[in-house]
């Protein structure tokens, strides 16, 4: 697939998105949060080819404490209004250990311990998260913690898009982060999680990796849980 091409099948999903939440009924005070790729080139031309999954976005409240906001696309655009990947992470614990272990499978660092501070490299950084795709089952701004339930609630709504985005993607690892999260997907997953290919301890992070149409799973800890950050970085290191 050429960029080009990728570039015109994302918009298209976006496009999707965007008649999907009218569909489903939410008021024009609340817009997608888009996913997927920034940079169709450095995706395309990363090796491997990394797609993060993760529940759901969140962004603004309103005055009932609803969510709202939206509007905008995830990693791209990061500078407007001042903000910074730099800023931006050190507000968010998962976005900075997603970002460090994209950094090591990409360039291949074998340990936090070797890779250099957001701060001292951030146009390494940029480019690191332009080069993944990113995805959230659920495109619009949620609550900041999402429920079982309402995860199950989100795959209905969205896993025909969410699969549309690993086709489209076609990446070589998926990193699925939380167990509500796998264990909505395996209903069409279909693998058998009891009896994963090899298992990554480090420390609390216990890392699974299962094998699925030619495709690793690596099954983490959502990158936001109470795990010492080297602990999950490493562990997912190893397992992408």
């Amino acid at each position: 697939m050429t960029a080009a091409a990728l570039i015109a099948a994302q918009a298209a999903l976006h496009a999707q998105i965007q008649a999907r939440a009218i569909e489903l009924g939410y008021s024009e005070n609340i817009l997608p949060i888009y996913d997927g790729v920034v940079d169709a080139e450095a995706y395309l031309a990363a090796k491997p080819k990394v797609m993060w999954i993760l529940k759901e976005p969140y962004d603004d409240f309103d005055a009932e404490g609803m969510p709202a906001g939206g509007g905008w696309t995830m990693f791209k655009d990061f500078g407007e209004g001042g903000d910074t990947l730099a800023k931006a992470e050190n507000r968010n614990a998962a976005l900075r250990n997603v970002t460090y272990a994209s950094h090591a499978i990409l360039n291949c660092i074998g340990s936090y311990a070797k890779l250099p501070w957001i701060t001292e490299k951030p146009e390494a950084y940029e480019k690191t998260i332009h080069s993944i795709a990113y995805c959230n089952i659920g495109k619009m701004p949620g609550e900041t913690s999402t429920s079982d339930a309402h995860l199950a609630d989100l795959y209905r709504d969205w896993k025909d898009i969410l699969f549309k985005q690993i086709d489209l993607y076609a990446p070589d690892v998926i990193i699925v982060c939380g167990t509500a999260t796998l264990q909505c997907m395996n209903q069409d997953l279909q693998l058998d999680l009891s009896k994963p290919g090899h298992t990554v301890t480090r420390g609390g992070a216990v890392v699974n990796v299962h094998h699925w149409r030619g495709r690793r799973i690596v099954w983490a800890p959502h990158p936001a849980a109470r795990i010492k950050p080297e602990e999950w970085v490493d562990a997912v290191i190893e397992a992408g």
